[in-house]
């Protein structure tokens, strides 16, 4: 439920993002922090699941090969079709071949496309996070604690050195070989989550309290102009900010924590698995549908309009993933 939920709420991040911006109203720059937590709780959803001991029952070579099988080729086809065919054939424009290398390189050829080259890297360090953490929680929330703070002060190098050097420090530069050293503490707190839930009450705690709280302090980050310049932009939220980041994981472990042993009928656990195994694809796709949807004229004018592309894009790109998994060649990259 969590990852159908995160799917649905990235489409909105790229649905919304045209109609944010300083000016918008309170509400909107709340639902815009909410929206920000989509990509991380994908991220945890996939450490929890990667992560388990029984991944890895046949072994790490089976388990690498069967995952790359997966993310490879769409990773291949689909940067191919967004840089290659949306991004310079369908403009009609003379490329800069040079731009294109370095945005290939910097993973910033389309805005979705930099969670392959990041999702590809977990997966490759898996078998190792795996063999320390094993089947211990408490291993798992403090590894995934440590990752996540050094994510920060990593990140906040940069702008709170901006005003003091001539130029930024920059100790890591993000592309396709680094983009997931920064989301490991959220892919191993992932594992944490499940493995080793926070009980009913500190979770309601999360849900009622710290959530309100974090997200009034990621809506004021986004409204405040002290995230204009250096060091202030530290704060400015992003996916590895703090008030991102704490957001995030509040969310994510209380819903966890609450929904533990939560149980559906059997065929009500088939339809959500089959739908929660397609948001990979739909994830791929939905840009490609919204990009479409408003080059035909689609009318973004109001909120109802803009809801109703939402509801267009996310059916269509379900309706896509779900029906390409049944085709053999569609498959190998949905």
């Amino acid at each position: 439920m969590i990852r159908i939920l995160a799917v649905i709420a990235v489409i909105a991040v790229h649905v919304t993002a045209d109609h944010l911006d300083s000016g918008s109203t309170v509400a909107m720059h709340v639902l815009r922090s909410l929206l920000s937590t989509a990509v991380p709780a994908f991220i945890m959803i996939s450490g929890a699941l990667n992560l388990a001991p029984s991944a890895m029952r046949h072994g790490s070579g089976r388990f690498l090969g069967r995952r790359l099988r997966r993310l490879v080729p769409a990773t291949l086809v689909w940067t191919a079709f967004y840089a290659g065919v949306m991004g310079i054939l369908l403009t009609g424009e003379p490329p800069d071949w040079r731009a294109e290398i370095v945005d290939l390189l910097t993973a910033s050829t389309y805005p979705h496309l930099y969670f392959l080259p990041l999702i590809l890297g977990l997966t490759v360090i898996t078998p190792v996070i795996t063999a320390y953490v094993g089947d211990s929680g408490r291993r798992a929330w403090i590894c995934g604690a440590v990752a996540a703070g050094w994510a920060l002060v990593v990140m906040a190098v940069p702008p709170l050195t901006q005003g003091l050097l001539q130029e930024p420090l920059v100790p890591l530069q993000m592309g396709i070989l680094t983009y997931f050293l920064p989301f490991i503490g959220y892919y191993v707190l992932g594992r944490a989550a499940w493995a080793a839930p926070v009980r009913r009450r500190p979770a309601l705690v999360l849900l009622l309290v710290a959530v309100p709280a974090l997200t009034a302090a990621t809506v004021w980050a986004y409204l405040s102009r002290t995230t204009d310049t250096p060091p202030g932009q530290v704060l400015l939220p992003t996916y590895v900010a703090p008030t991102v980041m704490l957001l995030s994981l509040a969310l994510v472990v209380a819903l966890m924590g609450l929904g533990r042993r939560w149980t559906v009928t059997a065929r009500t656990e088939r339809f959500l698995r089959t739908v929660g195994d397609a948001t990979f694809g739909v994830f791929l796709v939905h840009f490609a549908i919204l990009v479409g949807l408003r080059e035909l004229g689609y009318p973004e004018v109001s909120v109802l309009t803009v809801t109703g592309l939402l509801v267009l894009v996310t059916l269509g790109a379900f309706a896509v993933s779900l029906l390409g998994k049944k085709v053999p060649g569609l498959r190998a990259i949905l």
